[in-house]
């Protein structure tokens, strides 16, 4: 089975058409303002700084500033810092130091909306893809595969893999997109169009942009339906998914395999990948209350009028203010918010389970693990990238205990010079494991975290709803189709053009004229410079 070329595009119209509540909006918008009355300004709280809470606030403030809507924004979040699973430790603690992303690491070119946040704020990005010639994977008991780009490596990949590698990548950590993970790439990208701009569900997303037939399916029998060899998708595009989500290629969709494997020109942000969120708020006209826990969600209806929401919690600014509209932009069942609503339903929420994920970040006088660790005869021997197949596992061997090790920056501290280390892993690493990986006396300084980082990214047709209940908008739903900073900032703005629309029959753009939509089955081109929400 192959993906074919063509796919059904569903037009803006078809799509809201499916619960298009938006005359409400316009007309009352339009009586008000022909009567001369001021309509009544739209208060919206914003639960979440991650990337979907604070573009949804940045969202709201460029429909703001183009139609001079009346809308006041709150947003909350329990945390003391912007920025969500996106977020950055130092060595020793030390500033001065070379930060290390500890959640969301890397985004890539085809990640419009983070590329233009980058160029819109004047950011810097680093260039990852000189850091991928050098690793090795690992199955519990021995290394399968090394490859340093050396012309003998590519001979020994050729004999392992046969014409696997051509079809489908280059040999590297980030593995490069083949034909069908560049044609998965190109159809969600005319979700950047405004002939996709707005959806009423992920489903009708994923169907729109044609990609169901990657979720229904893992991603073993998704690409080995393409014809791609079985051991080429249970090593390397297993290493691939078990770095990006820490989930095998025997569990993770077709989907999350493609995504896993479209890494090419990945970069972060220089100083962190949190200063885009940092700036979508501060570009925003919200008000920000930092380390505000919200446990509640509570909806009242007046007879005839649109509900209004209270929210509160433990440590809550506005126990008293009511909202029109309450955009939630954090996993609902992480979160511990109680919605109190008559019309709500939490069972109209497929169960979304996560992965809690160990990360350990330490420095160390080793250039590279300790080759006896690995068995092999010496330091040069060892990777600089360790990715891990649970191919070993499955033939009954032993199981690898981490998903990744990865080697980063170098410094100098205390006239010695250390390198940075980062560790991926499902269980927590005890110093001596630590110490036994890297040796004894030389590691310096151990920072440990845990996440619950993603969702298992299961195969799946039924997702969160995006509109939870009438003024309760959800984000994370997407998060289980696909886990990205990216998607999670596309998330954000399709709720918020459905909020607006419903408010005030508008959303972040005007609607595409009639003729330029495309006919059902035709792919649209997608214009390079232009994305839809930040152009119009």
């Amino acid at each position: 089975m192959r993906v074919s070329n063509s796919f059904a595009l569903f037009s803006v119209a078809t799509l809201v058409g499916a619960w298009d509540f938006s005359f409400i909006g316009r007309a009352v918008y339009a009586t008000q303002k022909s009567l001369g009355l001021q309509p009544p300004t739209v208060k919206i709280a914003i639960i979440g700084a991650g990337a979907g809470g604070s573009s949804a606030a940045y969202w709201v403030s460029l429909a703001q500033s183009r139609y001079g809507l009346d809308v006041e924004v709150d947003l909350f979040e329990k945390d003391s810092y912007i920025g969500g699973r996106s977020t950055v430790v130092f060595p020793y603690y030390d500033e001065e130091l070379p930060g290390q992303e500890l959640g969301a690491s890397i985004f890539v070119p085809v990640n419009k909306n983070l590329m233009r946040a980058v160029k819109e704020f004047n950011l810097t990005l680093v260039d990852l893809q000189d850091e991928d010639d050098d690793f090795g994977l690992w199955d519990g008991q021995q290394f399968v595969v090394t490859y340093r780009g050396s012309l003998m490596d590519k001979a020994r990949m050729l004999w392992r893999y046969g014409f696997a590698p051509s079809r489908s990548s280059k040999m590297h950590v980030h593995i490069h997109p083949s034909s069908y993970v560049q044609k998965m790439t190109a159809q969600l990208l005319e979700a950047y169009t405004p002939h996709v701009a707005m959806w009423p569900s992920v489903k009708a997303l994923s169907s729109a942009v044609g990609l169901t037939n990657f979720t229904l399916v893992t991603a073993l029998e998704f690409f080995t339906k393409q014809g791609v060899s079985e051991k080429w998708v249970t090593e390397m595009i297993e290493a691939a998914t078990r770095v990006n989500y820490a989930q095998d290629i025997t569990a993770i969709s077709g989907l999350g395999g493609a995504v896993s494997m479209a890494a090419n020109g990945a970069s972060q942000v220089k100083g962190g990948n949190f200063q885009m969120f940092e700036r979508f708020l501060e570009h925003s006209k919200a008000k920000v209350h930092l380390n505000n826990t919200i446990t509640h969600l509570t909806k009242t209806t007046a007879s005839g009028k649109h509900p209004k929401w209270t929210i509160s919690g433990p440590d809550t600014l506005a126990k008293s203010t009511t909202y029109d509209h309450v955009i939630l932009a954090a996993p609902l069942h992480l979160s511990g918010i109680k919605v109190e609503s008559d019309t709500f339903s939490a069972s109209s929420f497929p169960k979304v389970d996560y992965v809690h994920l160990h990360v350990t970040i330490l420095s160390s006088t080793s250039s590279r693990p300790n080759p006896a660790r690995f068995g092999v005869d010496s330091v040069a021997d060892v990777p600089r990238f360790i990715l891990t197949t649970a191919e070993g596992t499955r033939n009954g061997g032993q199981a690898p205990e981490f998903q990744s090790i990865s080697r980063y920056n170098t410094f100098e501290i205390n006239g010695r010079k250390e390198n940075i280390f980062k560790i991926f892993s499902l269980e927590e690493r005890s110093d001596e494991w630590l110490d036994e990986t890297f040796g004894a006396d030389t590691i310096g300084w151990v920072h440990r975290k845990e996440w619950d980082s993603y969702p298992k990214l299961v195969p799946r047709n039924e997702y969160p709803p995006i509109k939870a209940d009438q003024g309760l908008w959800y984000v994370n739903g997407m998060e289980a189709w696909i886990s990205t900073m990216e998607t999670e900032v596309l998330s954000a703005r399709n709720v918020v053009d459905n909020l607006l629309v419903e408010a005030f029959g508008k959303g972040i753009c005007p609607p595409a004229a009639k003729n330029a939509q495309p006919k059902l089955g035709k792919s649209v081109a997608v214009d390079g410079d232009k994305v839809y929400g930040w152009d119009c």
